[in-house]
């Protein structure tokens, strides 16, 4: 389901009001409270050598962050451009999430407390509808903005660790923690890695010998009984919860960073709407779970039904856009070949298909003259009378030139 959402998200991402379509799909799916039932994110801080794997080269990187995380474990995660939410789910301990409704949830906490993350971070990593923008699109790299989103999202503190490679005073910001808005004593914290997949060698040889992270990792404390220090437990869905208005960061001094930059153009794309409401038969349903099955069904098939109605219309636009372009020439041998089409498709019918068809296009014209204005009314009353006008024209002609290849 959330994969869906962000696919719709991502095709709005690269429409010219690209914000205006995301702020848009993200309200409506916030009203799918079935959907986005709180997450109780419950970490596990320890290492476990039968579960994870150290991560070497942010091992060599870590040497260079600060005295107090250098004797915690930096732990291997894909590196596919979801490396920060995969991060996320492994310190969840399960699979339950998914980067796809991570990204989703992220975005809504964005777009509902712009105003928040505008003014925190806008002149430090640049404006939040651009990120928002980037986020939208499935693969794309993590800024500050998504961890700082995310402390809010899971109800819990993250550390971001950001090592001391061409440091500069600006990069402060990196070295914090993200407090999320209902932050108290017990609150949890985990620690994310700003780290690069290749050695720093590699990585300044490929970007004309400067170095910038490209890669998450999450960092645990080392353990020899892991097991019994974490207490695994699958994360909890609560009904109640609504989304954090506020985060906070310690010890920061806000000053520019880097901007990301988005080099994929801005394509023209028609708007794609999310229901609002999923509609289903109480009556029918006997348990929750068949119940969510349902919406999840209705909710698809209406995002399938607005998807070909879409298309639907971009291919009717299409062929208006060709036909206006056309000359007469043109226009008359497409007529002559849609007449041709239809003929041989109308030999291929049986008599009570061909009466089915009638039938239809008698109920549609009668549907469409029902719907118009007097105004339409007459202008379709005129376009057919032209259209008869120019078969009669066409078919006496036809018969003219028969005639005179007989005579």
């Amino acid at each position: 389901m959330f994969e869906t959402l962000l696919t719709s998200l991502g095709k709005a991402s690269m429409t010219s009001n690209y914000y205006d379509q995301i702020r848009i799909i993200c309200q409506q799916i916030e009203t799918l409270k079935w959907l986005l039932t709180s997450i109780q994110f419950t970490p596990i801080t320890h290492f476990d050598p039968k579960v994870h794997r150290v991560d070497q080269k942010a091992k060599l990187y870590l040497q260079q962050a600060s005295l107090d995380v250098q004797n915690m474990i930096t732990i291997e995660v894909a590196a596919d451009g979801n490396c920060l939410y995969n991060s996320i789910i492994c310190l969840s301990g399960n699979t339950v999430s998914t980067p796809s409704e991570l990204r989703v949830r992220c975005l809504i906490e964005l777009v509902k407390n712009e105003n928040f993350y505008h003014n925190r971070f806008a002149h430090i990593v640049g404006p939040v509808n651009e990120a928002i923008k980037n986020i939208a699109r499935n693969f794309s790299f993590s800024e500050l903005y998504e961890i700082a989103a995310l402390s809010n999202v899971l109800n819990c503190n993250i550390q971001s660790v950001y090592p001391t490679i061409d440091y500069r005073s600006d990069l402060n910001i990196m070295n914090n923690t993200f407090e999320h808005a209902q932050c108290s004593i017990a609150s949890k914290t985990i620690c994310l890695f700003w780290t690069h997949t290749e050695s720093e060698t590699e990585a300044r040889r490929s970007n004309a010998g400067n170095w910038s992270p490209n890669h998450f990792v999450q960092l645990l404390l080392p353990s020899d009984n892991s097991q019994s220090q974490n207490h695994l437990s699958q994360p909890k869905i609560s009904d109640a919860g609504s989304t954090p208005t506020k985060a906070t960061t310690k010890n920061n001094t806000l000053t520019q960073v880097r901007i990301p930059e988005f080099n994929a153009d801005d394509n023209e794309m028609q708007p794609f709407q999310v229901p609002s409401t999923v509609i289903t038969t109480t009556n029918e349903i006997t348990t929750p779970r068949t119940k969510h099955r349902l919406q999840l069904v209705e909710t698809c098939t209406s995002f399938e039904n607005t998807i070909v109605e879409q298309k639907r219309m971009q291919a009717r636009e299409r062929m208006a856009a060709k036909r206006a372009a056309s000359t007469p020439e043109e226009a008359e041998r497409q007529h002559i070949f849609a007449r041709e089409r239809n003929a041989a498709r109308r030999a291929t019918l049986t008599p009570k298909e061909i009466e089915q068809q009638r039938s239809l296009a008698v109920d549609r014209s009668m549907a469409k003259r029902a719907t118009g204005t007097p105004i339409e009314a007459e202008e379709q009353r005129v376009l057919a009378s032209e259209r008869t006008a120019t078969r009669r024209a066409t078919r006496v002609s036809e018969e003219t030139k028969q005639q005179q290849t007989v005579a």
